[in-house]
């Protein structure tokens, strides 16, 4: 969750294609790493959803993970009680608790029909699911990373760590405010809002290119998610 991962336009070409991902990439403030839940893990089977079914050419088939240069450390980001939670109908960009900044982002490729509910319209179970994704990337920011041996199932891991030991979703309430639309690229920002001992509070929004005006991103989700993390204490 800490080495930067070198990138190119040829491994990532809707990202570099796209404008606000594009800007993103060159965001001096994020930088790319690793996304955990795609590398394959044969003897255990973990993260096998993201990492095979829908890691193919008519699911989701890119994505990346920028994570925020500065992070707070844990103890900075420690609550006296939890987030209040927005109403349903809050603004999602100016309603409590604040995503600025986020820390961590991720870039996803949904094509269909892989992907889709409705017609040219992402399932609202796979946004969903890319979003507890997101979150959990967030949380695991800032949590004791368990070292791995340089080779796991095959793949090269060297200076590359577990990021979520025992961490599990507890609650997620989403609401979706415009359909996430497909063939198309989704951007997943999350952020720690809220951290009491072993229980942590993330909101995230999920962004995509407004259709009448494409200089401008829309909140096409607003989620707020309640994590709890087991084994090893804080």
């Amino acid at each position: 969750m800490e080495a930067p991962l070198p990138i190119s336009a040829s491994e990532y070409p809707p990202f570099y294609a796209h404008p606000h991902a594009h800007r993103l990439l060159h965001d001096p403030a994020y930088y790319p790493i690793r996304t955990w839940s795609r590398l394959p893990k044969p003897s255990t089977g973990e993260d096998g959803f993201f990492s095979g079914t829908v890691a193919t050419p008519n699911t989701i088939s890119h994505v990346l993970t920028l994570r925020r240069r500065n992070l707070l450390s844990r103890h900075e980001i420690v609550s006296s009680s939890p987030p209040s939670w927005p109403p349903p109908t809050a603004d999602p960009l100016t309603s409590s608790p604040s995503m600025d900044p986020p820390d961590i982002v991720i870039l996803w490729h949904l094509v269909p029909p892989g992907i889709s509910g409705h017609p040219s319209t992402a399932h609202g179970g796979i946004v969903a699911a890319c979003i507890d994704e997101t979150m959990s990337l967030a949380v695991a920011l800032y949590l004791p990373q368990r070292d791995l041996d340089d080779d796991v199932d095959g793949l090269s891991v060297e200076g590359f760590r577990a990021p979520r030991p025992g961490l599990y979703t507890s609650q997620l309430d989403i609401r979706y405010k415009q359909p996430n639309l497909v063939p198309g690229v989704m951007i997943i920002r999350a952020k720690v809002v809220g951290h009491v001992g072993r229980k942590f509070w993330t909101r995230a929004h999920v962004l995509q290119t407004d259709q009448q005006n494409p200089d401008q991103l829309n909140v096409t989700t607003d989620a707020m998610g309640f994590w709890l993390q087991t084994g090893a204490s804080l």
